[in-house]
């Protein structure tokens, strides 16, 4: 039986786990396994093709009417039509979606976008950038900007929390149209450092291939070189010191890093340690803030106890080890739909995959 690999996918959609493995090889007899189910429910549908389908709907046949992965594929064919209202909203969003225009004048589309505003909701990254556009849209740059600003402003981690399948139609729609609305904000005649900012926020903090591609595609301007200036550090601060001291020697960074009152500890576990290369900069005297880390953000913890050097300074200077009572964490912390799979991927780190996992799992997505 082939191996199958889980890896992290930060987009625009949250954090996800997906796994790899090659769907062509796949036999009935594969099911059998508890990892094979999980990578295969893990699988990103979007790349079956109708061999695997065909091969799928012979073994499933084989298999009893609660098994998780006989659940899922159910799902995944599955198909909801959209109401009439939704699909007149849905016909109404494309359209702006893909105007040629600007900005929009007409009253009466004026007034249906600025309705269809007020429902838009700002859970998710979708959701948020569909605002922007609108607001874009109706000649609102000031508002449209900060929406942006808020998504440049949040520590990675908090763009990353809530994957879900159960999504709004507003949702569906962004994501259906991402490419004419990351046009529109990169190119629209008003200033556009904000978007800018974006672009390089989720080339730092995102590894969606997709996204970045989408992104890269709309590149407007040379902000690198305007990194030094006071208004564009007031804009996104801690994005912007981090983009900062990614240009500096590594000695020169440790430096800066140690001078906590212009780097304090805390923005550091957000913003740069997961990020950067720190084994330089670590020292007994960072324990005392992981200790309060253990107990503000225990999951964010787990994610810095990645680094060894990190994780062997914590257990000598405090005389423990993280793992104990971990997994019972990370399997609580399953029952938080926000923090689902950034639990999971911890749980596969440590190979804690059972029946139970696995059922889960296909419950999680399958709305079950």
């Amino acid at each position: 039986m082939e191996k199958v690999t889980f890896a992290p996918q930060v987009g625009l959609h949250g954090f996800r786990v997906v796994s790899s493995f090659d769907i062509n090889l796949i036999a009935c007899s594969d099911l059998s396994s508890e990892v094979f189910q999980l990578g295969l429910i893990l699988y990103p549908p979007e790349f079956f093709n109708e061999k695997f389908l065909i091969k799928m709907r012979d073994c499933i046949l084989k298999l009893h009417d609660n098994h998780p992965v006989k659940n899922w594929l159910k799902w995944v064919a599955k198909s909801r039509s959209p109401t009439p209202k939704e699909q007149k909203l849905k016909t109404f969003l494309h359209e702006i979606l893909n105007s040629q225009f600007n900005l929009i004048t007409d009253l009466k589309v004026k007034s249906k976008i600025i309705e269809a505003l007020t429902d838009v909701p700002e859970k998710t990254l979708y959701e948020k950038l569909l605002k922007s556009y609108l607001y874009l849209m109706i000649g609102n740059v000031t508002h449209s900007d900060n929406i942006l600003k808020g998504i440049i402003n949040q520590p990675p981690l908090m763009n990353w929390i809530g994957y879900t399948t159960r999504n709004s139609i507003y949702h569906h729609v962004s994501q259906e149209n991402i490419k004419q609305i990351f046009q529109k904000l990169a190119r629209h005649p008003s200033d556009r450092k904000t978007f800018e900012l974006l672009e390089l926020y989720f080339d730092h903090y995102f590894n969606d291939s997709a996204l970045l591609e989408d992104v890269s595609e709309n590149e407007t301007g040379d902000l690198k070189n305007l990194l030094g200036l006071k208004y564009i550090e007031r804009m996104a601060p801690d994005l912007i010191h981090y983009l900062r001291l990614e240009k500096l020697s590594e000695n020169t960074k440790m430096k800066r890093l140690r001078d906590t009152s212009h780097f304090p500890v805390r923005t550091q576990i957000y913003w740069i340690w997961p990020f950067m290369d720190i084994d330089p900069l670590i020292s007994q005297n960072l324990v005392s803030e992981l200790e309060e880390l253990h107990i503000d953000e225990q999951l964010w913890f787990l994610y810095l106890m990645d680094n060894e050097k990190l994780a062997d300074a914590y257990a000598k200077k405090s005389g423990k080890s993280f793992l104990p009572g971990k997994r019972h964490y990370l399997r609580e912390l399953l029952k938080k739909n926000d923090f689902y799979m950034l639990s999971l991927f911890k749980l596969l780190e440590f190979g804690d995959i059972d029946k139970d996992l696995v059922n889960q799992t296909s419950q999680f997505l399958s709305h079950e």
